[in-house]
Order: structure tokens, then sequence, then C-alpha cells
């Protein structure tokens, strides 16, 4: 089929079966012998025939602009495959934030370990799904709420939050509080998730009222160790930063998560360095 479309867009370009035989290297009876194949196939005449030349059939019409996008695919294919093939170092480029990358470090070295040629460089994540689909990161490891048609989603862990207060706050020496409690906090309130923003809010008007905002884990952590409140952040970013002016306490009843998802672009997956790091990050994950 193949070489018949490629008979087929010859013959459109040059306007001659003749014309298009020289080009091709073919016979001329060779060439209209695949273009009957070629109608066979498609059920209705391609071409109209006029003295020496000949005029596409309005199915021709519709045929040539197909066949030339599958011409096109194809040696897309050939390329990608190529470079996969013989290209010595390969870069696979992830979006991923600071507190994630310390979860998922072993996959990255048990990655590493297998494809030592193949370069992972990380991009701090923000808008993931606008930078997998501008084509500046080839996976993304986010929070993210569900992204576009274009883009897969695939759950890989749920990060538990809690409660970081500073060190002499006046709750800083419980352990443990039931959600609802933070009604009663006497300070302002952050969240960066905003799942868990608007459950917060509604047993807290307070977070609505603050003067201050901020998307970054570790600027609301910054913000807590100058006192200018409390968060609600990752338990792991917490505990990393548990002996520097920091305490955390639980929440129970309901105990807030956030998941943690890959993201990857649907054409992505035909990599198969991005299939492997794929497959590696969802075995290590079923472990969190």
């Amino acid at each position: 089929m193949f070489r018949q479309l490629e008979c087929f867009i010859q013959i459109c370009k040059e306007g001659s079966f003749t014309k298009a035989a020289e080009v091709l290297l073919v016979s001329q009876p060779t060439l209209s012998q695949q273009i009957r194949y070629l109608e066979n196939e498609v059920g209705t005449p391609l071409f109209e025939r006029l003295g020496r030349g000949v005029k596409v059939t309005p199915a021709g019409e519709i045929l040539y602009d197909k066949a030339v996008s599958v011409m096109r695919l194809i040696e897309e294919s050939k390329k990608e495959t190529h470079e996969l093939r013989h290209a010595r170092i390969n870069k696979l480029l992830i979006g991923i934030s600071p507190i994630n990358f310390i979860h998922l470090t072993p996959s990255f070295l048990k990655f590493h370990e297998q494809y030592p040629d193949v370069i992972l460089k990380f991009v701090e994540a923000e808008d993931t799904s606008k930078q997998l689909m501008d084509g500046n990161i080839h996976i993304g490891i986010t929070d993210e709420p569900e992204p576009n048609k274009d883009i897969h989603m695939m759950h890989l862990y749920h990060e538990e939050q809690a409660l970081v207060v500073y060190a002499d706050h006046p709750w800083a020496d419980r352990r443990v509080i039931s959600f609802r409690e933070l009604a009663d906090l006497d300070c302002a309130l952050w969240a960066k998730d905003l799942h868990i923003f608007r459950l917060i809010q509604s047993f807290n008007d307070k977070l609505a009222n603050t003067k201050f905002e901020a998307t970054s884990t570790i600027i609301l952590l910054s913000m807590v160790l100058h006192k200018m409140g409390a968060a609600i952040l990752p338990v792991s970013l917490i505990e990393s930063f548990s002996c520097q002016g920091v305490t955390m306490i639980r929440l129970m009843d309901p105990t807030p998560t956030i998941e943690i998802k890959l993201l990857y672009p649907k054409h992505q997956f035909n990599n198969p360095f991005v299939q492997a790091f794929i497959h590696d990050l969802l075995e290590f994950t079923k472990k969190l």
C-alpha cells in the first residue's frame, strides 16, 4: 500500500504517468499496475485520462491529501527511529518540584543505571501542561488538576498534608488535631493545593482575608519560619525542615492528601526511553 501511495502522489505531482515513471525509475506498465491495485482497494477511479496527461478525480483529490499526510508520518517515524537507534546521547526533560524529586530520587537512579547514556534533565514544574504542550519537557510530575485531552495522566501516589507552625506558636506542643480545629487557629493559614485551600476556607475565614499569597511550598514554609502564619504542606517537606524552627501537627478527620500524577503528551509514549522511564516510576511508586 505504501508503494502504491508513493506512485499515486508522484502521478498527481507530475500530471502524467510517463513523467512519474521516469522520476520513480519504474516502467509505465508497472506504474499503471500499482494504480489499478490502489483503485481496486479504494473502490473508485482516481484519475481521468486526458490525452497524454491525467486529471485527478474528486475522490483522488481526497485521497491525495490523506496520502501526503500518511507518507509524511512514515518519514517522521523513520527519522525518529533512526535517531533513537544511532544517537549515543539522549535527553529526557522532566518537569518536577523539589519535594517530589526527593521522593522519587531512587527511581531516577535506577533508570540511570539501566540507561547510562540517557541524560535526565530536571526542570522546575510550573504550568506543567503548558510546558508539555510547548515541548519544553517530555514528562511532568505534578499535583496539577486533570490536563487537556492531548496529555495522558497516570496516578503515582498520594502525599499526606499536615499543619506546620513556627516553633513558639501556641500550638507548637500539639502533635495531632482534627481538621475542624483549624477554625480556632489564631493566625493566617495558607495552602497551595486548591482542594485543601477550599476545605480550609469553609472552616476558617482568615484564609480569605490574609494579605499574603504564594504558590510555592518553599515560600509558604519560609513565611511560617518568619512567623507570618501557618500553612498546610506536604509531610515530607515539613520533616525536612523540622529542626529549623517549625513544628508539624498531623491532621485527622479528615487527613488531607494531594494526588501526585505523571503527565506526558500522548505522542511521546512512542519514545522507548519515555516508556522505560514511566515503567520504572510506576513500579517504584507502588511501594509509596
